[in-house]
């Protein structure tokens, strides 16, 4: 049994190379993941992705296709008005849509804990007419349109 930190170099980068399209859209530096998988990825098992995001990181407005647990355990993420910090929980259930998220000053680092694993790595955006469009940011054509839909938020919120 492995016993893992976020605070160890060797934790982040613990992902399938499917993970990878989106961190390449990402900037350097702007985000660190690690994936964990709790069972058979044939059997849509529950998934797990801890995500570290630098100061100022925009996490789009998204929701996903499955339940979803989410705990901020370093700095802070601002999400819908409301300042999360360490010990902080956001729940959701499939088809609602969260976000954008901030991350502080200080980044933030948080886990998110999802019923499937499906639902960890398909984001269902928003758009101007409220439907909901499905991306699998594991492909590079879903990875694109998640980091265009954050890169529009950020310019919005800059404003």
């Amino acid at each position: 049994m492995p016993f893992l930190s976020v605070d160890d170099a060797d934790f982040w980068g613990r992902i399938p190379n499917e993970f990878r399209a989106i961190l390449d859209q990402a900037g350097d530096g702007e985000v660190g993941v690690s994936y964990f998988e709790l069972g058979r990825r044939e059997d849509n098992a529950p998934a797990v992705t801890c995500l570290r995001m630098e100061p100022g990181f925009v996490l789009p407005r998204h929701a996903h296709d499955c339940h979803r647990f989410e705990i901020i355990v370093k700095g802070s993420l601002t999400v819908e008005g409301r300042v999360l910090r360490p010990g902080s929980v956001m729940i959701s259930e499939p088809g609602v849509v969260y976000g954008p998220g901030v991350a502080g000053p200080e980044g933030c680092t948080t886990f998110e804990i999802f019923s499937t694993h499906h639902g960890s790595h398909t984001a269902l955006i928003p758009t101007d007419t409220g439907e909901l469009v499905e991306y699998d940011v594991w492909t590079p054509e879903g990875a694109r349109k998640m980091a265009e839909h954050a890169r529009k938020q950020a310019a919005v919120l800059a404003e």
